[in-house]
C-alpha cells in the first residue's frame, strides 16, 4: 500500500468537521510536551524544595539535635547519682550525698547547663539550680502523664539567661526530663536544660543554605526551560509562517494552472470543429482531451481537499448505488491489475458481487469513488505478481468495504499513514493519496481505519452509515 510503515497498528479516523484539524494540529506540536513536562517539573522544585527543607529536612535535623541532647541527659542523669542511692527512690538524703552535690555542680559548670533540678517520685523538687523552688512540686502534664511512667522527654524551646556576664539574653535550650526507673518502678527523675544556641544557629544556617541552593538550582532550571520554550515557539511560529506560505502557492498555482489547461482545451475543440483530421490525428486529439480533463479534475480535486481542510467544502450527497460504484471502480482498474499481474476479487456479503446486488446509499458518488479508487490503485502498486487484492463489502448496520492486499505497510510511515506527505516506498508518491482519502471519509460522515502487519498484509476499511 501507499503511504505506509511496518509494525502492527490501526490507524483509526472518526467524523467530526474541523476535529481532524485540531488533532492535526496536536499531532505536530506532540514535541513540545516533553519540554512542558520539564517546565512543570521546575515549577515543582521551586515551590517543593524550599518546603521541603522546611516542612522536613529541618524539623528532622533538628529531632536528631534534641535526641542527641537527651540522650546525653540520660547518660550524665545516670552517672551523677551516688553508687550508694542508685537504686533506691529519689529523696531528702540525696542532698545529704557530698558526692551528688558535686557531680550536680560538675554538671552546671563543666556542660553548661542553665538549669538542673532533681524530682522525687511524686514531684517534689528535691536539688533546683534556682533555690527558690526547692521543696516546691512539679505537677504539669508532662511530669505526671509521661515522666512518671517512666518515658523521657525533650523539647526545644528558649529561655532568658541572666547568669551571663553582661546585659540578660535569650537562649536556645534543649530541656529534658530524665526518669530514674528500677525495673517498673518509677524512683525519681532528673531535668537537665541545655544551652543548644550555637548548634540551632549553625542548623539554621545550613537550612538557609541549603533553600537558597534549592531556590537557585531551581529556577537556573526554570530559566533554561523557558529558554527552550522560546525557541521552540519560535521554530513553531517559522513554521506556521512557512505552511501559510506553501497553502498559498498551492492556491495560487491551482488556478494559473487551470488557465492553460483551459487554452489546450480550446485548442483541441478547435481543432476537431476546423479542420481537417486523419484517425491516427484524432486519437491524438483525443488523447490529449483527456490528459487536459484530468488534470482539471485534479487541479479541482485538490481544490476541494483545501476547502475540506479549511471547513468550507459543502457536502451534497444524494442517493447512489453504493455497489454500482464499487464494480466501476473494479471495472477502471482491472487494466492496471493485469499489467501488474495482479488478480483483483471483488465480493458483498457472503458471495461474490454480482450486477443485479445494489444498495441505495445517500453519499457524494464522487467522493466515494475517489477514495475507493485511491485505495485499491494503492493496494494494486504494493502488490507483486500473481497476487491477489480483494475488496469486501459488507452491510450491517452501516456499509464498510475493506481493501485488502498482502503487503505489509512500511514502517517508515505506519504511524503516520492518513498524515499529510506521509509516503515510503515508492520514487513518485505524494503522501496526499490516503490524506485525501481520510478527509473526504470525513466528510461524508464515516470513518477510516488502517490495520497492517506482516502476517496479515495491509486492510484499509471506509464505514460510511446507512440510510436510517
Amino acid at each position: 500500500m501507499d503511504d505506509s510503515g511496518r509494525r502492527d497498528n490501526t490507524a483509526r479516523i472518526h467524523p467530526g468537521g474541523l476535529r481532524w484539524l485540531i488533532l492535526t494540529r496536536r499531532n505536530r506540536d506532540r514535541h513540545g510536551y516533553p519540554l512542558l513536562g520539564i517546565l512543570v517539573l521546575a515549577v515543582l522544585c521551586a515551590v517543593a524544595l524550599p518546603l521541603i527543607n522546611a516542612l522536613v529536612i529541618y524539623p528532622a535535623y533538628t529531632e536528631i539535635m534534641v535526641g542527641t541532647f537527651e540522650d546525653a541527659a540520660r547518660r550524665l542523669a545516670v552517672l551523677t547519682i551516688p553508687p550508694s542511692i542508685k537504686h533506691s527512690r529519689l529523696g531528702p538524703a540525696v542532698l545529704d550525698t557530698p558526692r551528688f552535690l558535686a557531680d550536680v555542680y560538675r554538671l552546671e559548670t563543666d556542660f553548661g547547663l542553665l538549669r538542673v533540678r532533681v524530682l522525687s517520685p511524686d514531684g517534689k523538687i528535691l536539688y533546683s539550680t534556682d533555690l527558690a523552688e526547692i521543696d516546691s512540686f512539679e505537677s504539669g502534664p508532662i511530669f505526671t502523664d509521661r515522666v512518671s511512667k517512666g518515658r523521657r522527654y525533650a523539647r526545644l524551646g528558649a529561655m532568658r539567661n541572666e547568669s551571663a556576664p553582661g546585659p540578660a539574653s535569650t537562649v536556645d535550650t534543649v530541656e529534658t526530663f530524665v526518669p530514674i526507673m528500677r525495673g517498673d518502678e518509677f524512683l525519681g527523675a532528673f531535668e537537665l536544660v541545655f544551652d543548644v544556641t550555637g548548634p540551632k544557629r549553625k542548623l539554621e544556617r545550613f537550612n538557609l543554605y541549603a533553600t537558597v541552593g534549592s531556590f537557585v538550582i531551581s529556577f537556573a532550571l526554570l530559566g533554561v526551560v523557558l529558554l527552550l520554550i522560546r525557541q521552540e515557539a519560535a521554530k513553531e511560529h517559522s513554521r506556521l509562517q512557512a505552511d501559510k506560505l506553501r497553502e498559498d502557492v498551492e492556491q495560487i498555482t491551482r488556478h494559473d494552472i487551470k488557465t492553460p489547461l483551459l487554452g489546450v482545451l480550446s485548442g483541441i475543440t478547435y481543432l476537431e470543429n476546423y479542420t481537417t483530421l486523419d484517425p491516427e490525428q484524432k486519437e491524438l486529439l483525443e488523447d490529449m482531451r483527456h490528459a487536459a480533463n484530468t488534470g482539471m479534475d485534479l487541479i479541482s480535486r485538490s481544490l476541494d481537499l483545501y476547502k475540506m481542510e479549511t471547513g468550507a467544502y459543502e457536502y451534497a450527497p444524494a442517493d447512489v448505488d453504493i455497489l454500482s460504484v464499487c464494480r466501476r471502480v473494479a471495472d477502471d482498474l482491472s487494466d492496471l491489475a493485469r499489467q501488474k499481474g495482479v488478480t483483483m476479487e471483488v465480493t458483498f456479503g457472503d458471495g461474490p458481487l454480482r450486477r443485479e446486488d445494489a444498495l441505495p446509499l445517500s453519499v457524494e458518488e464522487n467522493l466515494f469513488y475517489a477514495v475507493l479508487a485511491n485505495l485499491v490503485k494503492n493496494g494494486i502498486e504494493a502488490s507483486e505478481f500473481g497476487d491477489t487484492v480483494s475488496m469486501r463489502g459488507a452491510a450491517d448496520g452501516e456499509f464498510s468495504v475493506a481493501v485488502h492486499n498482502r503487503a505489509p505497510v512500511p514502517e517508515a510511515v505506519r504511524a503516520h499513514f492518513f498524515d499529510k506527505y506521509a509516503t515510503a516506498g515508492k520514487r513518485t508518491g505524494t503522501g496526499l493519496g490516503t490524506y485525501s482519502a481520510r478527509l473526504m471519509v470525513e466528510v461524508m460522515g464515516g470513518r477510516i481505519d488502517m490495520d497492517s502487519s506482516e502476517e496479515r498484509g495491509t486492510t484499509v476499511t471506509v464505514a460510511l452509515p446507512l440510510r436510517p
